[in-house]
């Protein structure tokens, strides 16, 4: 059985993560009074490459090819808890993943529709939804203090392949 090349495609240093980007991340950091390091921006930068969700231990492997060295899985989650803190990376608990956030500018709810074949996962904003389950809950006398909703399914490309 022939190989696969191997894949050659440079992987992004943090001076390539685009500078609106970076600036964003940067303004994020300092309104939550933190502070972007050089490891939290790699992180940042290979999810953003990266362009779809990504577990820990994966973004671990791409993180050590990136660098070129052994990391602790302990690390990689301090970055990750770290990026969700201050509203750069959604947890999807449904696959145990982290994905960027399209639009970090504001406080939002998540609504993510997931593909359940390609693992593609796309970040939505709907204040109708929103409202209708603070609604719901309100009436049952629950507070919520997050909302997050994830819908499996499968995405518009592999749909078209099946």
């Amino acid at each position: 059985m022939p190989t696969k090349p191997a894949d050659k495609r440079k992987r992004p240093a943090p001076s390539d993560l685009a500078a609106p980007l970076l600036r964003r991340a940067e303004k994020r950091c300092a309104e939550a009074g933190e502070q972007l390091t050089p490891a939290r921006i790699n992180a940042y930068a290979e999810l953003v490459a990266q362009g779809r969700a990504v577990s820990a231990y994966e973004l671990l492997a791409l993180l050590e090819t990136r660098e070129g060295r052994k990391l602790a899985p302990l690390t990689v989650y301090r970055q990750l808890e770290f990026l969700t803190r201050v509203g750069l990376v959604h947890r999807l608990a449904s696959t145990q993943s982290f994905l960027v956030c399209e639009h970090p500018d504001h406080p939002h709810e998540g609504l993510y529709l997931v593909c359940s074949s390609c693992g593609r996962a796309d970040e939505l904003e709907s204040d109708s939804l929103t409202q209708l389950i603070g609604k719901a809950a309100k009436s049952r006398g629950f507070k919520s203090e997050k909302r997050i909703v994830e819908v499996q399914g499968t995405c518009h490309d592999c749909a078209e392949k099946q």
